[in-house]
């Protein structure tokens, strides 16, 4: 698996430096001298806990999977599962950070999932389910960011602007999906094929009957991902504010990094709504780990805020942190997690070897 994305971890890396130049090389407020000057007389305190933002960003999506791990894998008469979320988190994440549109994340965690003796089936539900919370409480962040401080949507650029506002689109659609699905399947379901249809005409596609078989099999896993929810609610509840406080603790890393720099209480609001909508407007370009539109949104929107000495500063070591940081410490949690199943699946052959 890791040998099939090693082209994507080239482009990972050949983006984050291009990311960070272009950071560096574009904005007149960044400075080294600065930086390290604001560094040492930032407040301890504030940094340790932007720290402890991006832990919890692994640690609470790793709560929600364990969640639904035990509900939907919970067979009577039978041993439970035991769940790694730890480590389908950190999976999800780094794969989700190296490839464009997120597009790997999902089945990275569903092949430590395999490994672990949950079946495809479940695991596919797990993470489809898991995907609709992670939306859902993206578009709630939207509309809090947007909430608190307008002034800060509307003193971005035209481009900044359009990027939030097509990331905001993007999730209400996927949202929107949902919900239709539940009350008008076959609606969808004919809207999805006259688009395949057209794009057929297009000839932007070919294969016309095996989308139309995808597009069967994706309705009936959404669902059946909506009758689990109804069923389970209280499980599902507690996964979905998980989720939130996910978004949440990434948010926070930037007004934490914020206050550690030395920044107002009274342009908290401001701070929390500048990184609510970066992380909608990450959404609306299909580039790994939002490298380059992230950045560019931090600078359109801090660079409104006066107490920031550095805008450029900010936004680099907070991107560090959340960002940087964050994919470090999964590829060790991936690196520690593997060998530790690799361990437990040789023992379960040990052991099933000795039965016989």
């Amino acid at each position: 698996m890791l040998k099939k994305k090693l082209p994507w971890m080239l482009l990972f890396l050949v983006l984050m430096v291009f990311s960070i130049w272009a950071v560096v090389s574009r904005s007149d407020s960044f400075s080294p001298s600065l930086l390290r000057e604001t560094l040492i007389h930032s407040d301890v305190k504030w940094l340790i806990l932007a720290v402890a933002g991006m832990l919890c960003n692994i640690l609470f999506e790793g709560f929600a999977l364990d969640i639904l791990v035990r509900t939907l894998t919970k067979e009577e008469g039978k041993k439970p599962i035991r769940s790694h979320g730890i480590v389908y988190s950190a999976a999800d994440i780094y794969f989700s950070a190296i490839t464009p549109s997120a597009s790997a994340g999902q089945p990275a965690s569903a092949f430590f999932m395999n490994r672990d003796g949950i079946p495809v089936a479940k695991s596919a539900v797990i993470l489809v389910l898991n995907m609709l919370f992670y939306t859902g409480a993206l578009a709630i962040v939207g509309v809090i960011g947007f909430a608190l401080s307008p002034e800060m949507y509307w003193g971005m650029d035209t481009l900044a602007q359009t990027l939030v506002m097509i990331g905001f689109i993007i999730l209400l659609v996927l949202c929107a999906v949902f919900v239709l699905i539940l009350k008008k399947e076959r609606w969808i379901r004919n809207v999805a094929v006259k688009l395949v249809k057209l794009a057929k005409k297009m000839h932007l596609i070919r294969d016309v009957e095996g989308r139309v078989v995808k597009i069967d099999a994706a309705i009936a896993q959404y669902k059946s991902c909506a009758d689990l929810i109804f069923k389970n609610k209280p499980a599902m509840l507690a996964a979905f504010g998980l989720n939130l406080l996910q978004r949440f603790s990434l948010v926070s890393t930037t007004v934490l990094v914020y206050l550690a720099f030395g920044g107002s209480y009274g342009n908290l609001a401001d701070v929390t709504a500048v990184s609510c909508l970066v992380l909608v407007g990450v959404y609306s370009l299909p580039v790994p780990g939002g490298m380059g539109v992230a950045d560019y949104l931090l600078l359109a929107g801090l660079c409104q805020i006066d107490d920031i000495a550095s805008t450029a500063n900010l936004a680099l070591f907070s991107r560090g942190i959340s960002f940087y940081s964050c994919i470090l410490i999964t590829i060790i949690i991936l690196i520690v997690g593997y060998a530790l199943q690799e361990r437990r699946i040789q023992k379960r052959k040990a052991e099933a070897a000795e039965e016989k």
